[in-house]
């Protein structure tokens, strides 16, 4: 079987930044892009580089971007990666900056796959709805569609025009952050919640709920979900 993943690279910058928020307050989720990715036989990865601010010289513009591109050039290196850059430009509208030629990057690379028969299954990591009208595409040609998506974020649309969909969320990602792991995911029951009984510590967005940390006596990580059907 093989198995072809295409990655919205901002899409899921965004999403580990959320991760990142919540589970490692807020610092940098290194993962491991060859575990991430290891039942793929290709990888694609599309983003841009930040745009240049119109006060920026040369020096503190290209110190600003050296993160993310050796960003590229480490996903360059690993094996089945290939790694294609769009461009930044500023937009009309209020969005501010907007990437430009990655969606049709993805969708040109996707469709040229799926014609040729390159792949018996495509993935699409991306919560964007543009790219239904691809996905549409792709399913009435006769491929297998898989969606990647961040949940929350996406609508039901764009879920219900791939084959099979999976949330982007940290149990996605948990396996990739290596040996140690920088911190353990809470566990759900499926108890019911008995509300606020003790001193509050902490509390955090979980999937539409909220998920509470709460201290009994010298009894700490007591998590109430009170909406419980996944951990994101």
């Amino acid at each position: 079987m093989i198995k072809y993943l295409f990655i919205d690279g901002g899409c899921l910058r965004v999403s580990l930044d959320r991760m990142a928020a919540i589970y490692s307050g807020g610092a940098l989720l290194d993962l491991d892009y060859s575990t991430l990715t290891r039942d793929y036989s290709k990888v694609f990865y599309y983003d841009a580089l930040p745009e240049r601010k119109p006060d920026e010289n040369d020096q503190t513009y290209y110190a600003r971007i050296t993160p993310q591109r050796q960003f590229f050039d480490r996903l360059c290196s690993l094996d089945r990666f290939h790694v294609y850059e769009g461009d930044v430009r500023r937009s009309s509208s209020r969005r501010g900056p907007e990437q430009k030629k990655i969606d049709v990057m993805i969708a040109v690379d996707m469709l040229t796959h799926s014609f040729r028969r390159n792949m018996h299954e495509a993935t699409l990591l991306t919560g964007d709805l543009d790219f239904k009208p691809l996905i549409d595409a792709l399913v009435q040609g006769g491929m297998f569609v898989n969606l990647w998506y961040p949940p929350g974020t996406t609508s039901i649309e764009l879920i219900a025009a791939a084959d099979r969909s999976w949330p982007l969320n940290i149990l996605s990602v948990y396996d990739a952050l290596g040996t140690p792991r920088p911190f353990v995911i809470p566990k759900a029951y499926g108890q019911p919640s008995k509300g606020d009984y003790a001193p509050v510590l902490a509390k955090w967005p979980v999937d539409g709920g909220e998920a509470t940390l709460m201290k009994d006596g010298e009894t700490f990580g007591d998590y109430v979900v009170d909406k419980p059907r996944r951990i994101c």
